[in-house]
Parts: C-alpha cells; structure tokens; sequence
C-alpha cells in the first residue's frame, strides 16, 4: 500500500500538489463509504474540460486534482458560483500546485471527505463556540464539514494534528507530518488500522504456508535433491572455471613473454632514439655556433658595408669637386682660347695696319723723292 513516497522528509513543508496526491490515493484505497470515496477512474469518466487553468492533462498530478474539483472538493471551474462566496472576475480557475498548503485547505479537504452535514447542523454549528481565537480569520468559502470536525471536540482532525493549541493560524503552512496525521485521522484510522492487521494477516498467511510447503519437500527429500543438483552444478562450473583459469594463466605467461619482446624492441628502439637526440644537440650546437659566427660576420660586414658607403659618399664628393674644378678649367681653357684667337685677330689687325703703314709710307717716300 504506497500512498506516500519513500523519500520525503516530514520536517518539510507539504505542498498542494503532494496533498492532493495523498488524499485522493488513500481514499480511493481505503474508503469503504460510497458516499466519501473518490475513484479518479469513475470521477474523470466523461470529463470534457479542465477544472484549473494551471493543470493541463500532462501534468503529473492532473488525476488526483482533477478529481477532487469534479467530486467537489475543492472550488474550480467546474464548481456551482453558489457554493463559493468568492469568483475570479475573469473566470479563471489557479490551483497553484507548487504553492505551501495551509492549515485551513488541510483540514478543509481532509473534512469534507470525513463528514456528512445533516439537516439542522449548521444551525447548531452557529449557536456553538469555536475554541480558537482567531476562528474570525477562517475565511467565509470554508466547507461546513470543517465546521463540523471542530464541533467533535477531543475526537476532531484538528486536535488530532494540532493538539490543544488556543490558535488554528489557518493560512500558515503545513508541514508533510502534520499532512499525515491528517490523512490518518477520523475514520481513516480504522480503516488503516484493519488494513495494517489485513496485510500482517496476508503475511503470516503466506509465511505459513511457506513453512508448509518446505516441510513437505523436507519430507519428501526434493530439497535435498535439489540442493545435490545445484552442487553438481557448481562442482562442474568449478572445473569449467579451473580450465579457464589454467587456460588464462598460459595466455597470460604467453603475454608476459610477448610484452618481455615488446619491452626489448622498445628499449633497443629507445637506444637508436637517444642516440639520434644526441646527434640531432650536437648539430643543433654546430647549427648555433655556425649561426653565431654568421651573425659575428654580418655585423663585419654590415661595419663594412657602412664603411663603404661612407667612402663612396666620400668619392662622390670628390668627384663633384674633380668636376666642378673641371668644369671651371674648360672655362678658363675656353676663355684662353677666346682670349688667343681675339690677340691672333688682332695681331693679324696690326699686321695689316702695319703693312698698310708701311705701303703709305713707302708711297710716301716716294712721292717725296719725286
């Protein structure tokens, strides 16, 4: 009989959903009264809407709530307005599974499920005085069956969980122990009392005629040829498990001297490997020293090539100078040239002048000597 999950804590508060699970469960299981019992199979048959916009029918819970709302329990959707004082303006329906449940709901649904209002009861239940003090916070859509387990007294599902306490504090939350004394009160504890005493029954029943059954194969000697069977058995696999075990044992002995080669070939291969890593530092050490000198070689001739560029640097102006003195002997050689061939001209203007001179002169001397 699993009504309840093995692996809850009671210190922890109970939730809507968790109740609802329980109740519906230990009803169905336990309730003998047609009149309270909830059977989610027959209460669903039919059904062609949802009573809470927050439980669709792939919720996990959705047969245990569902059918609390369809048997009335709770208010819904499906519930008569005229039952319940207080309607969502929208018409929507929340049942807020996930929501701690509160005292009032506990002992509200567990109660509507234990009693029967008779004609007259709530006239009787107006004119008795509650023993909490603060009953004035109970609010007004609570059930008259909750009403009626308070009028029990000593017998109530209230004291039952509660004890003597002066103050109900209806909305507080309740805790999952508190939620199965709940469901264990009333006239539920008669009936999981006889379901207790039922299943020790079936127990002892069972355990009997297993006592039974082994005295007559005691007798009979089938336990013990069963038994012999069964050694038989083992004895074979026995000698079917030494055969295996000498069998591994030479395949291990064959492993062990193929991973003896294995090692060998691995250590000789090892040794070539140590060997080519020594090679390969020594040429990485030439490599370096080569690559040291190269670098020592370039900086003599990067110092060289500097060296260069500063003396063609030096030559270029050399040669400008060389040219511009050239350039400026062509002119002096071409002034000297001009400078000859202007005295050549006039030598040659004198000669001329000097001849004619001459000429006249002699005319001259002639002329007088005439």
């Amino acid at each position: 009989m699993q009504i309840v999950e093995d692996d809850i804590r009671v210190d922890e508060l109970c939730t809507r959903r968790e109740y609802a699970r329980w109740l519906v469960r230990l009803n169905s299981l336990l309730e003998r009264n047609p009149k309270h019992r909830i059977v989610p199979t027959i209460s669903l048959s039919g059904s062609l809407a949802v009573a809470f916009d927050d439980i669709s029918v792939d919720d996990p819970d959705f047969v245990y709530i569902q059918a609390l709302a369809e048997a009335g329990i709770i208010p819904s959707k499906l519930s008569s307005t005229s039952l319940f004082s207080v309607t969502p303006e929208d018409g929507s329906f929340y049942f807020n599974p996930d929501r701690y449940l509160s005292r009032k709901d506990m002992i509200n649904w567990r109660a509507q499920l234990e009693y029967a209002i008779l004609p007259g009861t709530k006239e009787q239940m107006s004119r008795i005085r509650a023993d909490y003090m603060d009953v004035k916070d109970i609010s007004s859509d609570t059930s008259p069956e909750f009403f009626a387990d308070m009028l029990t007294g000593e017998k109530s599902i209230i004291r039952k969980v509660f004890g003597q306490s002066r103050r109900f504090q209806p909305n507080k939350p309740s805790t999952k122990a508190q939620a199965a004394v709940t469901l264990t009160s009333g006239r539920m504890a008669e009936a999981v009392q006889h379901e207790l005493l039922r299943m020790e029954a079936e127990s002892s029943s069972r355990q009997a005629a297993a006592e039974e059954i082994k005295s007559e194969l005691l007798v009979r000697g089938d336990i013990k040829n069963f038994w012999n069977e069964k050694l038989l058995v083992e004895r074979n696999r026995g000698v079917e498990v030494q055969k295996l075990y000498i069998a591994t044992l030479q395949d291990l002995d064959k492993e062990k001297n193929l991973q003896a080669q294995n090692l060998t070939e691995n250590m000789k291969e090892k040794a070539a490997m140590d060997c080519q890593r020594h090679l390969i530092l020594t040429l990485r050490e030439e490599i370096e020293e080569t690559s040291e000198r190269l670098a020592s070689e370039r900086a003599t001739y990067v110092a060289e090539q500097c060296n260069i560029q500063e003396l063609r640097k030096a030559a270029l102006m050399d040669q400008e100078g060389i040219l511009d003195s050239k350039s400026i002997l062509e002119a002096e050689v071409e002034a000297l040239r001009i400078l000859r061939t202007w005295v050549e001209d006039e030598a040659k203007k004198s000669q001329a002048r000097a001849k004619v001179l001459e000429e006249v002169g002699r005319r001259w001397k002639w002329d007088n000597q005439a």
